[in-house]
């Protein structure tokens, strides 16, 4: 690299690595009381992790999107992928069916699951 740093660039260089410093620490710390909050669903976390496609990170956000007792909140899976958003609305008349968007839902939800597709 060719060129000069002065007072001014280091102080705003220093500025920028102390600030990436301070959110690396607030992620961790973030990360941490997510990990102690999911004790419990440490084995759910494992068999989603399991899956391929799937990290630890979209487990624990799925989980804490759907829950996991599933069963009682969606009788069947359609439901779940409606309240995710992830459904296209229905739009037919006369007969014809007309282009639809997708629903809005849980947003989170529904990124996490269209990030995990990816």
């Amino acid at each position: 690299m060719k060129g000069y740093i002065g007072p001014h660039q280091r102080l705003m260089l220093k500025t920028i690595l102390g600030h990436i410093d301070f959110l690396t620490q607030q992620i961790e710390l973030l990360d941490q009381e997510v990990a102690k909050r999911l004790v419990p669903q440490e084995e759910d976390i494992e068999r989603l992790d399991s899956i391929p496609g799937f990290g630890r990170r979209m487990a624990e956000q799925i989980l804490s999107e759907v829950g996991t007792n599933v069963k009682s909140q969606f009788l069947i899976a359609a439901h779940m992928c409606s309240w995710a958003g992830l459904v296209p609305e229905q739009n037919e008349s006369a007969g014809k069916r007309k282009s639809a968007k997708t629903k809005k839902g849980n947003k989170y939800l529904s990124s996490a699951l269209t990030e995990t597709a990816h």
